[in-house]
C-alpha cells in the first residue's frame, strides 16, 4: 500500500523553516531590533588587511556599526575607500578619526571611532555624496613604518661604518695613532719647555693687564685733554674776532712800512745819483784848496816879502832883459 505525501504541505515547511531561520540569522545581526543608520566613507592610507565587510565599526570599543564596502579609490589608487554604515544616534562630529583596530589574534580588524567631543558636525566635503571621517594610520602601522625607517637608517649607517673602515681609512687611523704617540713623547721630553712657555704666556697675560690699565688711564687723560681743548678752542673761538682785527692792523702798518721803505729806497738812490758825486767834486776841491794853502804857507814862511812885492819872479832866460 502505498503511502500518501502531502507536497503542499512539505513546501509550505519549508518556506516557514526558511522564513524562521531568516529571522533567526537577523536577530542575531541585529539583537533584535531595527537600527537607522548613515552611511560615511573613509579613505585609508595604510594597509587594511584583515578587514572584510560586515566587519564591525567601533566608537571607544563599542559596536555602533558595520563595514558596507571596501574598494580601492578610482580616483586616488593610493587610497582605500571603505563605506561603513553607523547608527545615526552616535556623536560622529568634526574631530572623529577612524583607525584600524587588530581584533586580537584572530588576524581580523575593526574601524574604530576616536574623538566627538566638538560640537561641530561632520561636514560633507565637495564632490563626496557622504561625509568622510578622517583617517588615523593604525599604531601597528606606525611602528611598522618607524621599523622600516629603522631598518633603511641602519642600513646607511652599515654602508658608512662599511666606507669607514676601508683598508685606506684603517692605515690612515694606524697612522695617525702612530703620530699621537710620537707627539705624546715630544709633549713628555719638552715638558720643561712647555711649563716655562704657559709661564711666559701667564706673565704676558699679567703684561698686557698692565698694559690695558694704563691703556685705559692714558684714555681718560686723552679725554681730559680733548676737553681742555675744547674750552681752548671754544676761547679760541672768542679770540678770533679780536685776533683778525689785530691782523688787519698788522696788515695795514705793513703796506705802511713798505710805502716808508720805498720812500727810503728813493731817497738813497738820489742821493747816491746827486748828493755823492757833488760831495766827492767838493772834497777834491777842498783837498787842492788845502795843498795850495799848504804851499802858500810854506812860501811864505821861506819868503815873508813876498806879501809886501808879491812873489819874487823867475830869473831871466837867455836873451831876456833882467
Amino acid at each position: 500500500m502505498e503511502s500518501k505525501v502531502n507536497y503542499t504541505a512539505v513546501g509550505l515547511f519549508v518556506v516557514l523553516l526558511a522564513a524562521l531561520l531568516g529571522g533567526l540569522g537577523w536577530w542575531l545581526a541585529t539583537g533584535g531590533k531595527q537600527v537607522a543608520t548613515r552611511p560615511y566613507l573613509i579613505y585609508a592610507t595604510d594597509n587594511v588587511s584583515g578587514l572584510k565587510t560586515d566587519s564591525n565599526v567601533l566608537y571607544r570599543g563599542v559596536t555602533v556599526g558595520k563595514v558596507a564596502s571596501i574598494e580601492i579609490d578610482p580616483k586616488n589608487p593610493s587610497l582605500i575607500r571603505i563605506k561603513v554604515e553607523i547608527d545615526r544616534s552616535v556623536p560622529v562630529r568634526s574631530d572623529t578619526v577612524a583607525q584600524l583596530s587588530p581584533l586580537g589574534v584572530t588576524g581580523l580588524s575593526a574601524v574604530n571611532l576616536i574623538g566627538g567631543a566638538s560640537p561641530t558636525p561632520l561636514p560633507t566635503p565637495p564632490g563626496e555624496p557622504d561625509p568622510v571621517i578622517p583617517y588615523k594610520p593604525s599604531v601597528f602601522t606606525q611602528i611598522e613604518g618607524g621599523i622600516n625607517d629603522a631598518a633603511i637608517t641602519l642600513a646607511r649607517i652599515s654602508q658608512r661604518v662599511d666606507a669607514l673602515l676601508s683598508p685606506a681609512n684603517v692605515q690612515a687611523f694606524s697612522t695617525t695613532v702612530h703620530n699621537l704617540q710620537a707627539l705624546t713623547a715630544t709633549l713628555a721630553a719638552n715638558q720643561n719647555n712647555i711649563n716655562a712657555m704657559f709661564a711666559n704666556a701667564r706673565q704676558t697675560s699679567a703684561n698686557l693687564a698692565q698694559m690695558s690699565a694704563e691703556g685705559d688711564a692714558l684714555m681718560r687723560q686723552s679725554q681730559a685733554l680733548v676737553k681742555q681743548l675744547g674750552g681752548v678752542s671754544e676761547q679760541l673761538g672768542k679770540v678770533m674776532p679780536q685776533i683778525s682785527a689785530a691782523a688787519s692792523s698788522v696788515t695795514r702798518a705793513g703796506n705802511t712800512t713798505t710805502a716808508f721803505t720805498n720812500t727810503g729806497i728813493q731817497a738813497m738812490a738820489q742821493l747816491q745819483n746827486r748828493t755823492l758825486p757833488e760831495v766827492d767834486a767838493l772834497m777834491r776841491n777842498l783837498q787842492q784848496l788845502s795843498s795850495q794853502l799848504g804851499a802858500l804857507t810854506e812860501s811864505l814862511k821861506s819868503n815873508p816879502s813876498q806879501l809886501l812885492y808879491g812873489p819874487a819872479l823867475p830869473p831871466p832866460g837867455p836873451g831876456e832883459q833882467p
